[in-house]
């Protein structure tokens, strides 16, 4: 049940998140044009041959190439993707007919669990972005013997605002991977046009270090004593951020709750640091962290080819 998880590269110049898992590979958004993919891939030791499929947050295109879609065509590895992202795709990405010609448009949609691969599922859960629509995931690893996940990775890299369904979701999630995006004194004071600020700020721009700290906190709070193990702060904005700010406001949201946990700060130039995930013994009791909320309404589902059956 070992798996490992690294973010390639994170910031408006190109995300890319890998997790290995028992001979699985699942890509992350694939936002790197393929040559620096590839370089940063092997920077880690991992390689194409690696990569099983790709899982897409929305259509910005720091989260996606159309060149990257092309490499994936040529190497047949799929991606999951919600059918307006596949829509966009068709309408701008001139490798997107025969990406899907060749079976490897695979969809996803709200609350729908799916499962990637034996023992790796995926739940997209909708949130506050202007690329509509945009995903986060929770991402389990699953084990036989115990009903609940051996690990789990809750991945946020866009969003304006939080929503009850998260904070649910990322409750007891071993990883989370959030968005800390800017400053908000920075934002203010930059250069940038006011309607650009206003659309940072917004609730379908992005997380401040102040809002993503206060998400943090309240994650953890729900989370028992232990989770989330690691804090990954993804999209930092390279005007209107500093790593050190983004990683106080994150310890500073932890220390009360659970100051254990790692603090890694991604970048846009090199790989984080990797996180390896094991089945942790006391795992079977993280439904304490899931009490008093509502069952989702999930639905395992098989990889299903491209249609508009669910435009």
């Amino acid at each position: 049940m070992t798996a490992r998880f690294t973010v390639l590269a994170s910031g408006s110049g190109g995300n890319a998140s890998l997790l290995e898992f028992d001979g699985f590979g699942l890509l992350i958004d694939c936002g790197l044009h393929p040559k620096l993919l590839t370089a940063r891939l092997q920077s880690i030791g991992a390689s194409w041959e690696r990569v099983s499929a790709v899982v897409l947050t929305h259509t910005h295109t720091d989260h996606w190439k159309d060149a990257t879609l092309a490499d994936l065509r040529s190497r047949r590895i799929p991606m999951y993707a919600h059918p307006r992202h596949f829509e966009h795709m068709e309408r701008v990405a001139s490798s997107f007919a025969t990406f899907n010609a060749a079976g490897l448009a695979r969809e996803y949609s709200d609350g729908r669990l799916v499962e990637l691969t034996k023992g790796l599922t995926c739940l997209p859960i909708r949130v506050s972005h202007d690329s509509v629509p945009t995903y986060a995931f929770r991402i389990d690893g699953l084990d036989d013997q115990q009903p609940s996940p051996a690990w789990s990775i809750g991945y946020a890299a866009d969003l304006g605002c939080s929503s009850p369904e998260l904070i649910s979701e990322f409750a007891g999630v071993d990883v989370l991977a959030l968005e800390y995006n800017h400053d908000e004194l920075m934002e203010r004071a930059s250069p940038r046009p006011k309607f650009l600020v206003d659309r940072v700020l917004g609730d379908m721009g992005h997380l401040s270090n102040k809002q993503a700290a206060e998400l943090t906190a309240t994650i953890a709070g729900r989370s028992g004593e232990g989770f989330p193990s690691h804090l990954v702060q993804l999209h930092l904005s390279k005007d209107c951020n500093k790593p050190e700010l983004a990683a106080v406001a994150g310890r500073e949201a932890l220390v009360a709750l659970n100051p254990a946990t790692e603090v890694i700060t991604a970048r846009q130039d090199v790989a984080a640091k990797a996180i390896t995930l094991v089945r942790r013994p006391n795992s079977a009791n993280r439904a304490v962290a899931r009490v008093n909320r509502p069952a989702p309404k999930r639905r395992t589902v098989q990889p299903s080819l491209f249609d508009d059956s669910d435009w």
